[in-house]
Formats: C-alpha cells, sequence, structure tokens
C-alpha cells in the first residue's frame, strides 16, 4: 500500500513540481496537507486526490498508481492515455503526466479532476438525453470500418467482442448460468422466483453463446464499457440551457464491441436500478434509443435493425452471458441481488418477443 509520505517523498524526487509547471504553464506548488487518498490496494491500484496551488488559486488533480505485474484492464488504461488519448482527449481528463518505473515498479499517472455527475443534480431521464449526444461521437470515431484508421494506437490488452479468447469467457458463462440455475430450483430462497420460468430459461441457455449474432453486425467500435453514472463528469451540470461538457473517467473496460453494450450499462441498468423511472420504462428506452440514432446520423451512422431490438437483444446477450449466472450465485451463496429479479423478468419477455 502507497502511503502519504511516500507520496511528497516521490513527488520531490522525480521533480513533478517541475513537470507540472511546464504542462500547467505557471508555478504550482503541492499542497501537502490537503493529500487525499481515494482508494488504496496492496494488489491493485492506488488513488489519490492532490490539490496544487498557484498563490491564488487552487488546482485539483488525480494521481492514479499502478502496480506491477500489471494486470490487462491496467495496461488497457495506460494504454489509452499513452496512445489513444489523440483521438479521444475530448472525453478524458487531460493527461499532465506519466511516469513509469517509480519504486522501480510502479506507474504514476497524473490527470485533471474532474467533477463527478452524481452528486451535483438528481438524474432524470431527461438529463440521460444530454450524456447520449457524447456516446455516439466517441462511438463514431471508430465505428466498424473506421476503427481500422486508429487500430494501431491500441495494444493486445485491448479486448474484442468476436475473439476467441472472449468466445471461451462466453461459453464457460452460459455453462455457470446452466448449473446455478439447475441449483437455485432447489434452493428454498430461489425457488419460488425462478421455477415460473425455469424451463424456457433452460431452453434459451442452450442457443448460446452467441444469442444474437445480429449485435455485431449492427456495428462495433470502441465502448467505455462501464459507462455508469460514476464514470461521468461533467463541469456544468447544474447550468440548464448550456450544452453539457461531458467526460469519462475510470478507462480500464475500455473494449471493442458492440455499440449497444454502453447503451445497455447507460440507460437500460440504469432504469432496473430506478424504481421510480420503471412506470415509463418503455417511454425512456425509445427516447434514449431515437436520440442515440438521431445523433450517429450526424456521422453518417446509421442501423438496418429496429435499433431497440437491438439494445434489448444486447441487454438479454449481457445477463445471458454473465450476469445470470453471477447473480444467482451472489444469492446462493446467501447475499441479495437488487437485479436478479429484473433479469428474470426481462429474459422472458424479450426472450419470447425476440424470438429465443
Amino acid at each position: 500500500m502507497n502511503s502519504l509520505e511516500e507520496i511528497i517523498r516521490c513527488w520531490k524526487q522525480f521533480d513533478w513540481e517541475k513537470k507540472l509547471n511546464n504542462v500547467l504553464g505557471k508555478k504550482v506548488k503541492l499542497v501537502e496537507e490537503r493529500i487525499e487518498c481515494l482508494k488504496n490496494s496492496r494488489e491493485k491500484t492506488s488513488i489519490w486526490k492532490l490539490v496544487l496551488s498557484d498563490g491564488q488559486d487552487i488546482i485539483p488533480i488525480v494521481l492514479k498508481i499502478y502496480k506491477l505485474p500489471l494486470k490487462e484492464n491496467h495496461r488497457l488504461e495506460i494504454n489509452m492515455y499513452q496512445k489513444a488519448y489523440k483521438i479521444y482527449h475530448e472525453f478524458m481528463p487531460k493527461l499532465y503526466w506519466l511516469e513509469p518505473k517509480v519504486n522501480g515498479n510502479e506507474t504514476w499517472m497524473f490527470t485533471e479532476c474532474l467533477r463527478p455527475l452524481r452528486g451535483q443534480i438528481k438524474l432524470t431521464p431527461e438529463h440521460l438525453e444530454r450524456i447520449i449526444p457524447m456516446v455516439a461521437k466517441f462511438h463514431a470515431i471508430t465505428f466498424e470500418q473506421r476503427f481500422l484508421q486508429h487500430a494501431n494506437l491500441f495494444d493486445s490488452s485491448l479486448p474484442y467482442f468476436d475473439s476467441e479468447e472472449k468466445m471461451k469467457e462466453r461459453t464457460k458463462g452460459v455453462k455457470k448460468a446452466q448449473e446455478s440455475l439447475e441449483l437455485a430450483m432447489k434452493d428454498p430462497n430461489l425457488r419460488e422466483l425462478v421455477e415460473p420460468r425455469y424451463k424456457m430459461i433452460k431452453r434459451i441457455l442452450k442457443k448460446g453463446p452467441v444469442f444474437f449474432p445480429e449485435i455485431t453486425e449492427g456495428g462495433q467500435c470502441l465502448i467505455h464499457g462501464d459507462l455508469h453514472v460514476h464514470n461521468i463528469c461533467c463541469e456544468n451540470a447544474n447550468v440548464e440551457n448550456e450544452n453539457w461538457k461531458v467526460s469519462l473517467i475510470d478507462w480500464e473496460s475500455a473494449k471493442h464491441y458492440p455499440c449497444w453494450y454502453d447503451l445497455v450499462v447507460l440507460v437500460e441498468l440504469l432504469i432496473d436500478f430506478r424504481s421510480d423511472w420503471q412506470k415509463r420504462e418503455e417511454e425512456i428506452r425509445r427516447k434514449c434509443v431515437q436520440v442515440y440514432c438521431q445523433e450517429m446520423q450526424k456521422y453518417g451512422i446509421t442501423f438496418n435493425e429496429d435499433p431497440l431490438n437491438l439494445l434489448k437483444k444486447a441487454y438479454l446477450q449481457r445477463t445471458l452471458e454473465k450476469k445470470l449466472s453471477s447473480h444467482l450465485q451472489k444469492v446462493l451463496d446467501g447475499g441479495k441481488s437488487s437485479l436478479l429479479k429484473r433479469y428474470l423478468e426481462k429474459i422472458e419477455v424479450w426472450g419470447k418477443e425476440l424470438g429465443l
């Protein structure tokens, strides 16, 4: 685990004050008493909030420390800042400095500290319409053949939806879901919930691991992969009449996947979690898809299949290949799942609707 004393020592040792003076274009000093640890893990990463001062204003920055051996997702995020940043900087925090080989085996990265959307406003469905244009613009850069123009910016850490590795993961996930489904039928806490849909879901799982080839045919691109509100930042969320300046943090889950996977997390999972939205869910879903398609059209991108169906198919594919097994297992292990009931209901309803 990294310590406050270590942060201060390395700051002086690597002369980051001088380096950041050059980057920021003004002389700043580290305010040592305002260093704040946001996350500290021996095995993964440490995240710190630092405050710089130029004598009048303060400049908060984020320090993220990656430890060797780098996990694939950490290598991916570093690569996003080292190489892909030049085409995605509009959607990412500013990169101030990246220093490898600190303490022999760590990479220290300093970035802009952005304001999370969460905490600034109470999110409403209408706010999604102010976020989705950014998502579409981000997707359009590498959509389908456009990805080939930028493929050299990504190393082997970037996951691909149709790779052999991901197909193996998918197959394993479906098998695990089948096993968990059988165990659920024997569990007194789950049987009542699962039994009405058991035969149908069992039949559906046999059709995997790729339940809807058309979601890949509908278009793949670089997606954020973890597009929930904790990872969405906005500097002017309280200004109603201006376009939001939206940026994304935490790029560890970026991947080359069907574009609708990002919309599943941003829209569909938010509806699942927000019971107060569920009375309007069809309206919310339809409006969000409409806004996304209108924005994509601005970049010359259209969809041959009904986009609403593509969103539903991506949701079911994601659920059946991974989330169903993990949430069943969570309850089997004595925990709770706020999403399991919704997953089962939507597999039943959308499965019939979409021909599964």
